[in-house]
């Protein structure tokens, strides 16, 4: 139960959207559902774990350890954290977000998005932190950021890593019947997916969701 606890506050919220967002959806859209659900729920399982590693702060801890925000606790110079294992860490606790965006949603398909995403998930818990007992580090900001932006270019190299496998399959059957089918499987899976209709900012709502859920609903009591 106590395992379950954390977990509970940062995905309810996100499965109450979600159910929210599907019951919109025709029975036709709902069948090209599943494959993009199994890898949201994989994301969200992802954000659970960024979150409860980070240790973000709740409505709980207001007044907990006396002034709100302590200024001593706030750290603005960058490189002043000790140790390349602290900015090894935030890295790689990030680059699972930059890619998982783009590999599940379109929309991320690109430097920006990716930079503006990670930048903002690692403010949000940065500042959540200033209600808890750990430090606000612009250090944490800035590996957070690179982890996500060294994610995105892993899921590139992947992506057309795939792509290369893919073309050089194809030329080398050499048979103009598999090269057509090939491409009726490419357009059948882009309209399905094009068939799908879900909100732009999904991903957005999903990371907003479960920062507010941990923080607003987690009590830190609870589990002890």
């Amino acid at each position: 139960m106590c395992t379950l606890y954390p977990l509970f506050c940062a995905i309810l919220p996100c499965l109450i959207y979600q159910i929210i967002v599907i019951r919109r959806v025709n029975l036709k859209e709902k069948r090209n559902l599943v494959t993009h659900l199994i890898w949201v729920y994989v994301f969200l399982f992802y954000i659970y774990l960024a979150l409860s590693k980070a240790g973000i702060g709740s409505i709980w801890d207001i007044g907990r350890y006396g002034e709100i925000i302590r200024l001593d606790e706030i750290n603005l110079i960058p490189f002043s954290s000790s140790g390349a294992l602290t900015y090894i860490l935030n890295i790689i606790m990030f680059i699972p977000l930059g890619f998982l965006l783009p590999l599940i949603w379109k929309r991320f398909r690109n430097f920006i998005s990716i930079l503006c995403t990670g930048l903002s998930f690692s403010l949000a818990i940065e500042i959540c932190q200033l209600f808890n007992h750990r430090t606000t580090d612009i250090d944490d900001l800035m590996m957070n950021t690179l982890g996500a932006i060294l994610g995105y270019f892993i899921w590139i190299c992947i992506d057309n890593l795939f792509n290369y496998i893919s073309k050089k399959t194809i030329f080398a059957h050499r048979y103009e019947q598999i090269l057509q089918d090939e491409i009726a499987v490419e357009a059948d899976d882009d309209t399905n997916r094009k068939t799908i209709n879900l909100p732009k900012n999904e991903a957005i709502m999903y990371l907003i969701l479960a920062v507010l859920g941990e923080f607003l609903l987690y009590n830190f009591y609870i589990t002890y």
